[in-house]
């Protein structure tokens, strides 16, 4: 389908407004920020920044909500049977990501990445894992302790300036699981 005329100035605008958020958050702290900075910076008027978002918050959640669509397409394209695979395809999509982590982290806001990273995993269990898919509550329960060490392990390894390859994380997470 072909995008319309204003459909392209609102991505364009919704665009705008991330990008002069994530330029914001490198030099100030996110709780301090207004909505009139971030329309400012982007160039737009806060009536555009309100056609797409409520909240300062939700410019963040539409983000994440693209990355772990493209996310789950790649782990759903790869298949999780193959755990080191899966586990480097982990590691590489959000070491790609790494900057957008690290401005999370600083504004205290890896609380929306752990929600949409735990939804995501549950649904890449509930999908691909036959083992588990008779019992629900199995299945919910590997899923968020399986999300909630990928999440932990993620921060630490992006804080130490992520020194190990993508294949040595891989490696470890592999072999402790």
């Amino acid at each position: 389908m072909e995008e319309t005329y204003a459909q392209s100035q609102k991505k364009l605008s919704k665009d705008s407004i991330f990008i002069a958020l994530m330029k914001l958050l490198e030099k100030k702290d996110f709780n301090s920020l207004t909505v009139t900075q971030i329309t400012r910076t982007a160039g737009v008027s806060r009536m555009a920044f309100y056609r797409s978002y409520q909240t300062k918050e939700d410019v963040i959640t539409d983000y994440l909500s693209e990355m772990f669509g493209e996310f789950t397409a790649g782990m759903k394209r790869l298949g999780m049977d193959d755990k080191y695979h899966a586990l480097r395809f982990y590691f590489s999509f959000f070491e790609s990501k790494r900057e957008f982590i690290s401005l999370l982290i600083k504004a205290e806001l890896t609380h929306l990445f752990y929600e949409r990273l735990s939804g995501a995993i549950v649904d890449l269990f509930k999908t691909q894992n036959d083992k588990t898919r008779s019992d629900p509550a199995f299945t919910n329960y590997l899923a968020q302790f399986t999300a909630a060490g990928l999440f932990r392990t993620l921060l630490d390894w992006i804080k130490g300036g992520s020194v190990e390859s993508v294949e040595e994380m891989a490696n470890f997470i592999d072999e402790i699981t």
